[in-house]
């Protein structure tokens, strides 16, 4: 079709439309419901969108191929067509009086000569390939900013289910470390990590201080009473006992803030390092450290 020795030069040639782009969605987002199963990604509506908008691209190119042996007949026939009005005089354009007017004055109308209307009708040299690709251009951009879009909100949700796939590890990792504590120790199984702490803490005055002052130590908003419940409860069973209770009770005195038992001689760490029990001591910070969870 490209050769214009197939075509019959001598007469007006039909031209196909490039309408195709045109017909692709303005908004990449509703190729969404083409899609037959599921609900799709962004990313995967994008990558619709933009594979249907470049086979629409390659429709309007095959078919502007096509129309270049025809348009180049026509546009020969329109030259032909002008260049014989012109000799033989025939104007271009004509006027009419506006019979809609009801000025005192009518205005005229200028209007193109009818061969000019007919050969524009009838002897198309256009094929609308330069705004087809005008909006191809146009529709490109847009449908290239929703992939950039799409692909920012992909990787979000990756990482969202990546971080929900790793704290449910961790929390299956919690349920293993509580149930061997619950049997380490006899307690019942529907115990919580603050059930544990509870029950653990009591089976040694210095751990029973120690949380009490690490707790302190994380939240002191409403004093340090934790601190002088636990020392209520110390007794005085040798001279390092005495000297724990001292320091501590130094502590309390004008008391503002936690971290003056972090900073104490006998500071919580020293305490739990204190233990006899060390397995008792680490399950007591293990549980606490999930109580604070």
């Amino acid at each position: 079709m490209n050769d214009t020795t197939m075509l019959n030069a001598d007469r007006i040639q039909p031209v196909e439309a490039c309408g195709h782009v045109r017909k692709c969605m303005g908004s990449p987002q509703s190729y969404a419901s083409s899609f037959s199963y599921g609900k799709p990604t962004a990313l995967q509506v994008a990558t619709k969108a933009l594979q249907e908008l470049e086979a629409a691209r390659q429709r309007d190119i095959a078919v502007h191929e096509r129309n270049k042996a025809a348009i180049e007949i026509n546009t020969a026939i329109h030259d032909r067509v002008v260049q014989l009005m012109e000799a033989i005089g025939m104007p271009r354009r004509y006027s009419l009086r506006d019979t809609s007017s009801r000025s005192a004055r009518p205005r005229t109308v200028t209007l193109d000569a009818g061969y000019l209307t007919d050969l524009k009708r009838e002897c198309r040299t256009d094929d609308g390939f330069d705004f087809a690709t005008s909006s191809y251009e146009q529709m490109l951009r847009q449908y290239r900013a929703y992939e950039e879009q799409a692909k920012r909100e992909d990787e979000q949700a990756r990482r969202a289910e990546e971080q929900r796939k790793a704290a449910e590890v961790e929390r299956r990792k919690a349920d293993m470390v509580l149930a061997a504590v619950l049997l380490r120790y006899g307690l019942p199984i529907e115990s919580t990590w603050s059930d544990v702490m509870d029950a653990l803490r009591v089976r040694d005055q210095r751990l029973d201080l120690a949380v009490a002052m690490e707790q302190t130590r994380g939240d002191w908003s409403e004093g340090a009473y934790r601190v002088r419940d636990a020392l209520d409860r110390f007794e005085i069973r040798c001279t390092e006992d005495k000297d724990i209770a001292n320091d501590v009770l130094a502590g309390l005195t004008d008391f503002c803030d936690g971290r003056v038992f972090r900073d104490a001689t006998w500071s919580y760490d020293r305490l739990y390092a204190s233990v006899a029990d060390q397995q008792l001591a680490t399950d007591v910070r293990t549980a606490a450290r999930h109580v604070n969870d």
